[in-house]
C-alpha cells in the first residue's frame, strides 16, 4: 500500500484494485449510482438520521478515553461525521472502492478534530492485510452485500482487529423471523413504491434491480448467530428504522 495525496489532516491512500475499471466508465458509473445513492439518504429512506444518532449515542456512552474506528465502505462519510461529532474519536480510518466518494470524504470529514486516513481499495482485501488495532468498526448498508459464509468471514476478521473489548456495529438489513429473502425483498419494493416518492420510476427499477440482485439480508438471530461464529461475545440491537427494513447491531467483543 502506497502513499497517496495528502492534506494536513488527511492521508489518503491507494490499493490497486484487483479488476481495475477504465477511469471515465468508473466515473459515470458513480455519478449515476451516486445520484440515486443520494437521493435515497437525502429523503432519509433508509433511516440514515436515526442510524447516525444511534451510533453517536453509543460511542458518547462507551468511550470517555480516546478511541480510533475504522469505517469500511466509508462513502462520502456523511452519515459518520454526525456520529463522530462531539465524541472522544482520536483516529478515524475510512475504506472504500470509490476515489470520487473518499474526495468527498475528505472534504466531510476535516470538520473533525482527529487524525484521518482514507484508504482507496477493496476492504476485504485491507481488512486481510490489517495490522492495526481499532476499539470500533463499522459498517453501514454494505455488509448485506456477501452471503452469509462470507458475512462469517469478514466478521471474523473483524473480530481480530477490535481485540478484547472492542466492538463491531453495522447497520443492515434485516429480515422478519421466518421470512425467506424473496419475501424481504417483496416487502421492501412494497414499501418503496409507496412511499419512497422522490424517485422517479427509472431511479425505482434501477434500485430493485440493485437490490434484488445484491442484497442479502440476515434475521436477527441469523446476524446474531453469525456474530457468535466470528467469535463475538455481547449482541445488541440499537436501532430499527420506521420500515423495519434495517436494523443496528453491536457486537462485543
Amino acid at each position: 500500500m502506497a502513499a497517496g495525496n495528502e492534506t494536513d489532516m488527511v492521508n489518503i491512500h491507494h490499493r490497486e484494485p484487483m479488476n481495475p475499471v477504465p477511469d471515465a466508465e468508473a466515473l459515470g458509473l458513480f455519478e449515476k449510482q451516486w445520484r440515486l445513492y443520494r437521493k435515497f439518504v437525502d429523503n432519509d429512506y433508509g433511516g440514515h438520521a436515526g442510524a447516525a444518532r444511534a451510533l453517536h449515542e453509543l460511542l458518547t456512552a462507551t468511550f470517555q478515553r480516546p478511541f480510533a474506528i475504522l469505517d469500511l465502505g466509508c462513502g462520502d462519510a456523511t452519515s459518520i461525521v454526525s456520529a463522530l461529532d462531539g465524541t472522544a474519536v482520536a483516529h478515524y480510518h475510512g475504506v472504500d472502492m470509490a476515489t470520487p466518494a473518499l474526495d468527498l470524504a475528505a472534504s466531510n470529514l476535516d470538520q473533525l478534530d482527529c487524525e484521518i486516513e482514507l484508504e482507496h481499495g477493496d476492504y476485504v482485501e485491507a481488512m486481510r492485510e490489517r495490522p492495526e488495532h481499532a476499539d470500533v468498526v463499522w459498517i453501514g448498508l454494505s455488509l448485506h452485500h456477501f452471503e452469509a459464509p462470507g458475512k462469517r468471514e469478514l466478521m471474523g476478521e473483524i473480530r481480530q482487529a477490535v481485540g478484547p473489548g472492542g466492538m463491531f456495529v453495522t447497520y443492515e438489513p434485516t429480515s422478519l423471523p421466518g421470512e425467506s429473502r424473496a419475501a424481504y425483498l417483496d416487502r421492501y419494493e412494497a414499501i418503496g413504491r409507496d412511499d419512497w416518492t422522490a424517485l422517479t420510476a427509472k431511479d425505482f427499477k434501477h434500485l430493485m434491480d440493485h437490490v434484488r440482485s445484491a442484497d442479502f439480508p440476515e434475521s436477527t438471530s441469523g446476524w446474531q448467530a453469525l456474530g457468535e461464529a466470528a467469535g463475538f461475545t455481547a449482541f445488541d440491537t440499537l436501532y430499527r428504522n420506521d420500515t423495519n427494513l434495517f436494523h443496528m447491531f453491536r457486537f462485543g467483543a
